[in-house]
């Protein structure tokens, strides 16, 4: 059976955590990537693949993170810019104006997945994940979890502020729940 993503459904948030002497002046925020497209195909009862693609230029800021809880005007609108700007452009290297994107590659047997990231760069990141799969109503089904990813494994640049004041810790939290139905 074929599945695909349902975009209005599925939710990825990327959680960054600043660190370094000045880190306290530095915010942790929380990016939502919209526009998740993708499939699922069941392979066998216990095993499926799946491919995602995240656009990048649809990745937006959520908020500052303080102790879970995501505040939408911690940030100005000059600084959510700049640090979209400088996410694309150091994190991803995407060229100004060319379309880019994240893909996904997943393999899920019972309650693990074997997720392959490849960014734009073609840098790709192999991790298990523990997820949690349930039906869904319509006769589709819900992936959900987290884990984490190194921001230098997939070629990121040292993201950092002023004269190295703070930095983006190396490792992000990856938070998903992607929503498929049936392929139509």
């Amino acid at each position: 059976m074929k599945l695909a993503v349902d975009p209005e459904k599925s939710r990825v948030r990327i959680r960054t955590f600043a660190e370094g002497l000045f880190s306290r002046l530095a915010h942790d925020l929380e990016l939502v990537c919209h526009g998740v497209e993708g499939t699922a195909e069941r392979v066998s009862a216990e095993k499926a693949s799946v491919n995602l693609e995240v656009p990048i230029a649809n990745i937006e800021i959520a908020g500052t993170l303080k102790h879970g809880r995501v505040d939408p005007s911690g940030l100005s609108p000059s600084d959510r810019d700049d640090a979209l700007r400088k996410m694309r452009r150091e994190v991803f290297h995407a060229k100004d104006g060319a379309p880019a994107a994240v893909r996904v590659e997943a393999t899920l047997e019972d309650d693990k997945a074997r997720v392959r990231v490849v960014p734009p760069n073609g840098r790709a990141v192999e991790r298990s994940v523990p997820v949690r799969i349930e039906p869904e109503r319509e006769g589709g089904a819900r992936a959900s979890g987290t884990f984490d990813l190194s921001l230098d494994a997939i070629g990121s640049d040292p993201v950092k502020g002023p004269m190295n004041a703070f930095r983006v810790k190396d490792s992000v939290e990856v938070l998903f729940d992607v929503v498929f139905r049936e392929a139509r």
